[in-house]
């Protein structure tokens, strides 16, 4: 396997995090209620040993038409790295202090993704807000194929995030 297609590999796998990945069960409405998310932050495993970093725009508009953008970057420590990957958001879900959303992966940068695989697999994030003094928390679903999704009902939040969680509607 050549540089390229090992980044490329342990891009996608860092971005995933698939640890225990479950899978998705669907949660479809029969009428979209409007939501937004803004996530921005790190997953952290300890204080100082941060995988990847979390930005992401997104919202649904009452007839369900979703969009946004997810960005993860691939962190050193609590250090950025040229590698991230990022896609469009297809699927939001908000309640409480819980959010979710759906992303394909459509590019892993600087590397590139050859063209058959964009959009082939998705990753879903999960976050939910502290509260009674206890941490944000995050979760990873994926990769998986993207038809793997039919959904984007939350998933378990086993690590610690760093960050802001804003959302609305839901």
């Amino acid at each position: 396997m050549n540089r390229t297609a090992r980044l490329a590999a342990s891009a996608l796998a860092a971005s995933g995090l698939a640890v225990g990945a479950t899978t998705v069960a669907a949660a479809s409405a029969t009428a979209a209620e409007p939501a937004a998310l803004s996530i921005q932050g790190d997953l952290a495993l300890t204080p100082d040993l941060h995988l990847l970093r979390i930005d992401a725009e997104g919202a649904r508009t009452g007839a369900g038409a979703t969009g946004g953008t997810y960005t993860a970057t691939v962190l050193a420590g609590t250090d950025p790295t040229p590698i991230q990957v990022t896609g469009p958001i297809t699927c939001i879900y908000v309640k409480g202090d819980t959010a979710s959303l759906v992303y394909p992966i459509s590019d892993i940068k600087p590397i590139g993704l050859p063209a058959q695989f964009k959009d082939a697999a998705a990753v879903q994030i999960t976050v939910r807000e502290g509260t009674d003094g206890r941490s944000d928390m995050v979760g990873v679903n994926g990769p998986m194929l993207t038809s793997s999704f039919t959904g984007c009902a939350p998933t378990d939040t086993p690590f610690a995030f760093d960050g802001e969680i804003e959302t609305s509607g839901g």
